[in-house]
């Protein structure tokens, strides 16, 4: 593979961010349990740069004394080789998350994607060849074109693969793409929440009866294979993100980089400020918790959220409580609350109705 001149400058600046911000990750007292490369398309860069980055990483930051347990890469269909899987492995990756969306040419077609489902297919029998046996997979649904019976057919093509993990999402509509602008003119028409939420239901029965196990509203996995990177945002694990567009939290703090890749190798060229900062007020960490724990499974932790939270546990958060949970919108039991499976399609609103 031969990178591009952007391609190596964006490494180098990564490189120099990484090295630039060790010192803080380090007086925090905190060790490298799991690594991702995600965003973007990281399939892009080279095996002699991945190897770079990742010889950055662990000759400036700590590792736990446990190891790292996950080292994950994102990949595209089309860019997976029998020597690019080498190297990865090489690397020393050990979890790959595969972009395939569709199994479906015509929907691939329309989302701009250069692989086919062909193409998809042969990556994922190239990645278990290479020796690869903790793959995630991404689906895509909730789009005008998909028909029932086509999400079905996906739904059970991807089963058939037995992945150890499958992450589905729902088409969004994002401001200044293609699809925002046909949305805009009219030449594309997003389909209703039934529609919407039927696909919804489906992928939790189909995936059930496959031997899934959801544990978050986008995050289906075999027994024990859930993302232990993902997951640790969402139990407020701190971690450093590097790169354009790149979150960190450090227990008090959230940075985010600058989304721009011009802007963010210009100004770490400078060795300029690369993003901006911000102190979370008690009010933002409870709304935070209240979203992060109600999006998955187990659900929000009623000791913790009392031992952390009294001051917003006031008689309008119980009383908006104990109407959702009357309506059926949320369960309470075993010192747990959490939202149905058959209501996280809306948890968006229910989320919404709890924060302070």
């Amino acid at each position: 593979m031969k990178q591009t001149g952007k391609v190596n400058e964006f490494t180098e600046s990564l490189l120099k961010e990484i090295v630039l911000r060790s010192n803080d990750f380090k007086n925090k007292g905190l060790t490298v349990n799991t690594v991702y490369f995600g965003g973007g398309t990281p399939s892009l860069i080279d095996i002699p740069s991945l190897k770079a980055v990742l010889s950055a990483l662990f000759e400036n930051y700590p590792i736990s004394p446990t190891g790292v347990k996950e080292q994950t890469i994102e990949l595209n269909p089309d860019d997976i080789t029998p020597q690019y899987l080498h190297g990865l492995r090489e690397c020393g990756f050990n979890r790959l998350s595969i972009g395939i969306q569709s199994f479906n040419d015509r929907h691939l077609k329309w989302m701009n994607r250069r692989h086919n489902a062909r193409t998809a297919l042969n990556a994922f029998e190239m990645a278990r060849e290479a020796g690869f046996a903790n793959i995630s997979i991404d689906l895509i649904f909730g789009f005008e074109m998909l028909t029932t019976q086509e999400w079905t057919d996906n739904l059970q093509k991807a089963i058939s693969l037995s992945p150890e993990h499958i992450s589905a999402y729902q088409m969004s509509i994002e401001r200044g793409t293609t699809l925002y602008k046909n949305y805009t003119k009219g030449s594309y028409l997003q389909p209703c929440d039934e529609s919407s939420a039927k696909q919804y239901e489906m992928l939790g029965q189909e995936l059930a009866k496959g031997g899934y196990i959801q544990y978050e509203v986008s995050s289906f996995c075999k027994p024990g294979q859930f993302s232990q990177h993902n997951s640790s945002y969402w139990n407020f694990t701190p971690y450093f993100g590097f790169g354009p567009s790149a979150h960190s939290f450090d227990g008090t703090f959230r940075h985010r980089n600058f989304s721009s890749l011009a802007k963010y190798i210009k100004t770490m060229k400078a060795g300029e400020s690369f993003g901006t900062s911000h102190k979370q007020s008690a009010k933002e960490k409870f709304n935070e918790y209240i979203m992060l724990s109600l999006r998955r499974a187990d659900g929000i932790d009623k000791l913790f959220l009392e031992s952390n939270f009294s001051n917003f546990i006031t008689s309008q958060f119980q009383s908006e409580l104990n109407r959702l949970i009357e309506g059926g919108y949320l369960l309470e039991e075993s010192g747990k609350i959490r939202i149905p499976p058959e209501h996280l399609f809306v948890s968006d609103g229910i989320i919404r109705d709890l924060f302070a």
